[in-house]
Formats: C-alpha cells, structure tokens, sequence
C-alpha cells in the first residue's frame, strides 16, 4: 500500500538523518523494535493515534507521514504552481481561453493511454 511505504520511507530518511540505531529509534518512538522493523518494510497497520503519535515524536505533521511529501517539497510543488495561476490571471481572455483549450486538449490526451 502506498501509505504505508509513504511511512516507511519517512521514518527512514529521519532514523538516517539523526544517525540512530533501530534500538535506539524505537526506544524515541516509544514503539517496539519489532514494529519499527514492520513501519520501515511498509507493512503493518498504524491506527490514526498511532500516526499522530509518530508524528509528534518525529516532530512532523501526519500528513508526511502519510503522503511521504516534506513540507519543503510541498513548498516547491505550491510555489510554482501559484505563480503559474498568478500569471494566467494576468493573461487577456482571449489567451485564457485558448490556455484552456489547450489545457482541455492535454487532459483528454492523458485520458486517451
């Protein structure tokens, strides 16, 4: 399931970053060795509590845990994103409809594979 690698690679890339062994990570975790050992293969079955008590341990917010996007990354996908929209409310409307047609065109393509 995607949530649960989504998990494992989050708890990973922290564990490596603050250089910490499975035992040690767990013990911060105030969680099993063995169900860390689950997290990081991403299996197992976190409840909601569970998430959130990641989460707070990890000093993150469960929603990256669940997505697997950092905040940064999310940062780098908005930013983009919102001055793109910023640019085409600047556009005259002839040019936002055709940017629309040519938007339509691109999703009915995509629909097509």
């Amino acid at each position: 399931m995607e949530v649960q690698q989504n998990m494992a690679t989050v708890i990973r890339m922290i564990m490596e970053t603050r250089n910490m062994s499975m035992d040690d990570f767990s013990e911060e975790l105030e969680i099993s060795r063995s169900t860390l050992q689950e997290y990081l293969k991403g299996k197992g079955n976190p409840s909601i509590k569970t998430i959130i008590h990641l989460s707070q341990k990890l000093e993150i917010e469960p929603a990256v845990l669940l997505t697997g996007m950092t905040e940064v990354e999310a940062r780098n996908v908005v930013r983009p994103l919102l001055n793109a929209v910023r640019s085409i409310s600047e556009l005259n409307n002839d040019k936002k409809l055709r940017l629309a047609e040519l938007f339509w065109e691109m999703v009915r393509l995509w629909a097509d594979e």
